[in-house]
This record gives C-alpha cells, sequence and structure tokens, in this order.
C-alpha cells in the first residue's frame, strides 16, 4: 500500500466538528430512509442494513477526527459520533413533539453512547492506519509497530 496523503493538521476541536460532520453526510440519509421504512415495515432486512450505515458513518466521522488531528485523543473521536447523534436527535426530538408522537427518553442517552463507540472504534483505525502508513513514520511502510 502507498503511503498516506499528508493531510493539514486541525487542532481537536475543529477536527471534532469535521468529523460530526462526516457522520452525518453517510448516517443522517440512511437515518431519514430508516424512519420511512420503519414506519412502513419495521421487520425488514433493509432496517438492518441501515443501521449498519449508519454505525459505519459514526466510524468513519471519528476516522476523520484522528486523520485530521493526529494530536487528538479517542474522547474527540467519540464526541463527534455523539455531536452527530445529537444534531440529528434534536431535529427527531422537535419533530415528535410538534406531532404529538410519545419519546423514548431512555433510548436516547444509550443510542448515543452507541455512536460514540462506534466513532472511537473508527478513530483506533484511523491511529492504526496512520501508525503503519505514515510517510514521516520511522521504518519501512507496512511495517507494524
Amino acid at each position: 500500500m502507498q503511503p498516506l496523503r499528508t493531510l493539514p493538521e486541525l487542532s481537536p476541536t475543529g477536527a471534532v466538528w469535521r468529523g460530526a460532520v462526516t457522520a452525518l453526510l453517510i448516517a443522517l440519509p440512511a437515518g431519514v430512509v430508516n424512519q420511512f421504512v420503519v414506519g412502513s415495515d419495521g421487520t425488514s432486512v433493509v432496517v438492518l442494513l441501515l443501521w449498519i450505515v449508519i454505525m459505519f458513518g459514526a466510524a468513519t466521522g471519528g476516522y476523520a477526527v484522528l486523520r485530521l488531528a493526529p494530536s487528538a485523543g479517542l474522547p474527540h473521536a467519540a464526541a463527534a459520533g455523539a455531536l452527530a447523534y445529537a444534531a440529528v436527535q434534536l431535529l427527531g426530538v422537535i419533530r415528535r413533539l410538534a406531532s404529538g408522537e410519545t419519546i423514548s427518553w431512555v433510548a436516547y442517552p444509550f443510542l448515543a453512547m452507541l455512536m460514540a463507540i462506534m466513532a472511537m472504534f473508527g478513530g483506533m483505525y484511523a491511529r492504526r492506519v496512520v501508525r503503519r502508513y505514515a510517510p514521516d513514520s520511522s521504518g519501512p511502510a507496512g511495517e507494524d509497530r
């Protein structure tokens, strides 16, 4: 594999915001489609596939954080996933309150933690990739240290 392309390094806070946007770009469309599918048939295999895409979006957000800010820690990656989840759910809560639907407040913290954990997995993968394939690393490319 070729060495990684050098990216301009951001501050950890700036990388969290970019990671959250990255997660939203993947997870938000899948979440919107998921709402329509759940409304029509909640037992579909499509629902499972859309959840996988949403979790992949969170992992991609965490990956982006640690690629853009190598000095950032895994809590920064987790923050990107949780922030993306909070942004989407804020809109969902407003919509549910306006339409009079019931809200399951207990589910929100658990799902936010799930998104944060998936973002941390993406961040751990980014650390591994950067350590292995960074062009300025000491040692030959592809060597696992």
